[in-house]
């Protein structure tokens, strides 16, 4: 078995190379790029991608109010974008960037929004125990 590599060259992937689902979005994984906490999780389109290549900060698209949206807009937590990476699939983004103002991702207050724990967990049995 060829040894993992940690540091494998990066590949560029052209935008028109990304999957996106029937609905024209992807997941977007959010990540300090100082620490590597994830920090949420949000969905982006192509325009969603365009306006946060243009503007160095992170835009999502709504799936729910049905409309873009700039992280920080309202709350005066933005990121600022240091790199994007599409995963093996390119159908998932990874955006490790910089939390600007306050620093906090989460609209409950929180530095992220990964803070609950799934109930149950350390009861579950796991194979290779």
């Amino acid at each position: 078995m060829e040894d993992f590599k940690k540091d494998e060259e990066l590949q560029p992937l052209a935008r028109e190379e990304l999957k996106f689902d029937q609905n024209g979005l992807l997941p977007a994984v959010i990540q300090d790029h100082r620490n590597n906490a994830v920090l949420m999780v949000g969905y982006m389109d192509q325009e969603a991608i365009r306006r946060t290549l243009s503007t160095g900060r992170v835009c999502f698209w709504s799936r729910s109010r049905r409309e873009y949206w700039v992280k920080g807009e309202t709350s005066g937590n933005f990121f600022e974008v240091k790199s994007i990476h599409a995963d093996c699939d390119a159908d998932t983004l990874l955006l490790k960037v910089i939390p600007l103002g306050p620093g906090l991702a989460c609209h409950t207050g929180r530095y992220s929004c990964f803070f609950n724990t799934l109930a149950g967990f350390d009861q579950w049995g796991r194979e290779d125990d």
